[in-house]
Order: C-alpha cells, then sequence, then structure tokens
C-alpha cells in the first residue's frame, strides 16, 4: 500500500511539473506581449504597483496592502504631499522606502510582503 501511494504522489508531482512547463512555455511565447504588459503605471495622486504579468495595485493616503506577487515589477509613488511608502518583508521589516515623486522603478517583489502609504 506504502508503495502504490509513493508512486501516486510521484505521478501527482510529475504531471504537475509537465503542467507547468507547458504552460509558462505558452506564456513566454509572446514576447511583445510580455514586455507591453510588463510596463510600469503612472496613477495621479496614488502609488501604483505592477507584476511582470500587467496586474496593477493602486494604493491612496493611508491604505496599505498585503502584495500578492513574486517576480519583477514596477512601482510608481505620485502620493500628494510628499507621501512615501513602506515596503515590508515576511518578517514585517522595511526593506524598502518609495519616496515621493519617484519612480518608475523595477523592483523584486518576492522580497515584499506588504506596503502602506504615508501622507
Amino acid at each position: 500500500m506504502r508503495k502504490t501511494r509513493t508512486a501516486l504522489a510521484v505521478l501527482a508531482l510529475s504531471a504537475a511539473a509537465l503542467t507547468g512547463t507547458t504552460t509558462g512555455a505558452a506564456a513566454t511565447d509572446s514576447s511583445s506581449t510580455s514586455r507591453a504588459a510588463a510596463a510600469p503605471c503612472t496613477v495621479p495622486d496614488a502609488f501604483c504597483a505592477t507584476s511582470g504579468s500587467g496586474d496593477q495595485l493602486v494604493l491612496h493616503c493611508g491604505e496599505s496592502a498585503l502584495e500578492p506577487w513574486s517576480g519583477v515589477g514596477y512601482w510608481d509613488n505620485r502620493l500628494p504631499g510628499g507621501g512615501i511608502v513602506k515596503m515590508f518583508d515576511y518578517y514585517g521589516s522595511v526593506n524598502h522606502v518609495a519616496f515621493a515623486d519617484s519612480g518608475p522603478t523595477e523592483i523584486n517583489w518576492s522580497l515584499v510582503w506588504a506596503l502602506r502609504t504615508y501622507c
């Protein structure tokens, strides 16, 4: 029985790896789409974060959010009144500060777990 479970687990992992490989290959086939989607966003009077696939997260003064992405993306800080954004790591330590009127800047979102705006 134990060998059967182990064999099934190996098959499931192999299928998952194969599925991940094929979907990853399909996603990278269209390089023009990837580059366009990864462009930074700029939103007036807000902090705007962009994932590598083009998803956006917009925060205004006093807002916070868990950062849902990993990999390379961009941020652009256009908060009013000299507002800053603190980016926190998994342990709650500040690992980056986006100063007022800065960006777009490339960032590795894998190191950021949460964002908080201060205006």
